[in-house]
């Protein structure tokens, strides 16, 4: 039978004299110990000593300090409790130290009404981060401030207050137009207004909230010992709708040529400058998202290889590609090259961050849309890629299989035949080779 004792020991004294008080949990002949915030004196003890079998003198401290006593018996009182009702028999499926952190754990402060999402979600974010998934991170971070601001600025927020009704107002106050506010770069609160959003972009700020959440039940759940912290689960009754079908974000061959033709009178300012080149680039390089185009660093024998951010921590194959860089791609790069040798482009010492990257570039092809004539469409960086994969299937006659494998959509780890075959780039190589060629002769060509 596990049973329990408060232990304040002589050997654990501090440099101020004071004795850190303790619970020993003594299991299956072992003892473990659950730590206190409580700190003794001699005076709030009594002192008693006592000869071993083998002629070792020890000291023995016993608590007088009523208050203590009284507040560690009332533990001692919940452990037991916590032992019968919610352990039973499955107590010998545990060890005296796991005992002592469960009864730890079930009675401090964490239990589900006082794990903070927030907080919990922000660790998460930068787990993100820190695995190079810094997409992720942004996607993510920007639902965690959406939820703060749909709290009124509360940052701690519990994790049971995230019902299936609080998703339902969420949604609805994503959907409406809003007021923000962040901290800039030098710590002042800006306030800025923001209009609501759209289904697809309500359905990614769901999925994550989703993501972020099944994230917390996997860190303060232990379903195969039957530890059941967070017991509700939201999105049970509340159903994240089907992400609508993308609207297609391609351009036209003699759009893209006119885009690759704007002059630099005509763009004026810099942001427009780098914004055409950078959009070209990306094109060039097979629809490269921004966040490699960013931190690529690997660039030799006439090819650049890199890992896809967004997806190399969910693919057995890193989602590693290699694309041939062909004479268009090559000025651009030596354009752009970093003369620190830190990466291949210098995009990294203009703006600190992927996202800020990405951010700029966009704005800046709203200068190059207006200066070529396309007004139908908000201009971004996604459209390179996408254009890519529509020309090449549309207009090269490019298998869908071979545009996946463009767009490095194909996970080489699972496909067993990949275990045995050595990858080959050269079908991306003539898919882009035959792109750029059909740009070349695309109307209206200089």
């Amino acid at each position: 039978m596990a049973t329990f004792k408060i232990c304040v020991f002589e050997h654990q004294r501090r440099r101020d004299n004071k004795y850190p008080v303790s619970i020993r949990v003594f299991w299956k002949g072992k003892c473990s110990y659950i730590g206190t915030e409580f700190y003794v004196t001699e005076k709030q003890t009594i002192k008693k000593s006592y000869f071993t079998e083998t002629g070792k003198k020890k000291v023995l401290f016993a608590l007088k300090d009523t208050f203590i006593l009284n507040e560690l018996n009332r533990r001692i009182t919940e452990y037991e409790n916590i032992k019968s009702r919610k352990l039973g028999f499955r107590i010998e499926m545990y060890t005296a130290r796991e005992l002592s952190k469960y009864f730890e754990k079930e009675t401090k402060p964490g239990t589900d009404s006082s794990i903070d999402f927030i907080e919990f979600a922000r660790k998460h974010v930068n787990k993100m981060r820190e695995a190079g998934r810094t997409s992720t991170a942004g996607n993510q971070n920007r639902v965690v401030n959406s939820l703060i601001d749909f709290c009124n600025g509360r940052d701690s927020i519990a994790i049971t207050e995230i019902t299936s009704n609080f998703l339902v107002k969420f949604e609805e106050y994503l959907r409406k137009d809003r007021v923000m506010k962040r901290k800039n770069q030098f710590g002042k609160t800006v306030t800025t207004k923001r209009p609501g959003v759209g289904d697809t972009t309500v359905f990614n700020y769901m999925t994550d909230l989703r993501v972020m959440f099944n994230a917390a039940l996997a860190e303060f759940n232990d379903e195969d010992m039957g530890e059941i912290r967070i017991q509700h689960y939201p999105f049970r009754k509340y159903k994240i709708k089907p992400r609508p079908e993308n609207k297609k974000r391609n351009l036209a061959p003699e759009q893209i040529k006119a885009i690759r033709d704007a002059q630099e009178e005509d763009l004026v300012f810099d942001r427009a400058i780098l914004a055409r080149d950078v959009f070209m680039l990306s094109f060039y390089l097979v629809g490269i998202n921004m966040a490699d185009l960013y931190s690529i660093a690997e660039y030799g024998n006439g090819r650049i290889s890199y890992e896809r951010q967004k997806t190399k921590g969910r693919r057995q194959d890193r989602a590693y590609i290699s694309i041939k860089v062909e004479p268009e791609a090559e000025i651009l790069i030596e354009k752009y090259r970093d003369k620190t040798g830190k990466r291949i482009l210098d995009f990294h010492n203009r703006y600190s961050t992927s996202h800020i990257f990405s951010s700029n570039v966009n704005k800046g092809l709203k200068k190059v849309a207006e200066v070529v004539g396309i007004s139908e469409i908000p201009l971004s960086t996604y459209y390179a890629r996408h254009s890519w994969a529509t020309i090449a299937r549309n207009k090269c006659d490019i298998s869908k299989d071979d545009v996946d494998l463009a767009l490095n959509h194909v996970d080489h780890g699972l496909k067993l035949a990949d275990i045995y075959i050595e990858k080959d780039w050269t079908k991306v190589d003539r898919a882009n080779r035959a792109v750029l060629d059909l740009i070349k002769r695309a109307k209206g060509q200089k």
